[in-house]
């Protein structure tokens, strides 16, 4: 297909490497979008030189390399350059209640094909050119968080410097009676990983929108007695959608939080112990990254064991 040309020849591309991954396509109510329609491309090579505290290991980054906290504030929001995409990223019409499901991708565009957009197995988005799901390689919960573009200004030009609200965790489930007992569900031991799907809450008021999607994977710290030795901090594979929300509510959105702000890596579920992070122990009253989650009436707090 054409778009595919298209992509090839805008982005700025990294050498071939799978090393991740990125979420590039998303469905509305079923109906599968084109690769990054609505969503925003990132840049590659890209030189990360705003780093703080010391957490970021590397400046120099490819399509798929992980972003941290302490990289360009613009990167932590919606990935690397988001804003240079912004202005040619579709707007997308989406209703408040509509079902969204999401897909990622594990290589770099200039290996794009359209067999791995078109045709997949079991009606998936996305997978590898010979058919083989596209997996998720390290745990972590799954995000998505709204910012709703400010009084005046557009979503092509918003810079996600406002306010974001966490609509939706998809997280792990204990099973004791496996070797490794703490399963995180997108990750699924590197296996078929499930359907990425959620709802725009119905409450969520009219307007512009940016629609943040990332898997984090949590830095962890050593327990004693090697507590000495450096944490090592999070991982983030950000994509960031631009929606315009149709919505008859008049439910005023709760106070969200600041981004990079709430992963700073003392922020709450951004570091595990080492039990946690090998996947053997859940950390006693372990709460997920990226503040409350709003269930379209409240905010909750977002435990992993309710």
């Amino acid at each position: 297909m054409p778009f595919i040309k298209l992509v090839a020849a805008l982005a700025v591309l990294a050498p071939l490497a799978s090393g991740h991954f990125k979420f590039v396509r998303l469905s509305q109510n079923g109906v599968w979008k084109t690769p990054l329609q609505g969503i925003r491309n990132n840049t590659a090579d890209f030189w990360e030189d705003h780093t703080i505290y010391g957490v970021s290991p590397f400046h120099l980054r490819t399509y798929m390399e992980p972003t941290f906290y302490g990289d360009f504030p613009e990167s932590l929001r919606c990935g690397r350059d988001n804003m240079a995409w912004a202005n040619g990223t579709e707007v997308l019409t989406i209703n408040a209640g509509d079902g969204i499901e999401i897909a990622h991708v594990r290589q770099n565009p200039d290996q794009w094909e359209d067999s791995m957009f078109y045709n997949c197995p079991n009606g998936r988005a996305t997978c590898y050119t010979d058919g083989y799901p596209a997996d998720i390689n390290h745990p972590g919960p799954l995000l998505v968080h709204l910012s709703k573009v400010p009084d005046g200004q557009d979503v092509r030009t918003y810079d996600g410097s406002g306010e974001w609200i966490k609509i939706f965790t998809m997280g792990l489930e204990l099973r004791p009676n496996e070797t490794n007992p703490v399963h995180w569900l997108p990750y699924n031991n590197q296996g078929l990983p499930p359907r990425f799907t959620f709802k725009i809450p119905a409450q969520v008021p009219a307007g512009q929108y940016l629609m943040r999607m990332d898997i984090l994977w949590p830095g962890y710290y050593y327990d004693p007695p090697y507590s000495n030795l450096s944490n090592v901090t999070a991982q983030h594979y950000p994509s960031c959608g631009q929606l315009n929300i149709i919505s008859d509510s008049k439910t005023p959105l709760p106070q969200g939080v600041k981004i990079p702000e709430i992963f700073s890596p003392n922020s709450t579920g951004m570091t595990t112990n080492y039990s946690m992070y090998e996947l053997k122990k859940l950390e006693d009253g372990y709460e997920y990254p990226g503040g409350l989650l709003w269930d379209g009436e409240k905010l909750i707090v977002d435990k992993a064991v309710r």
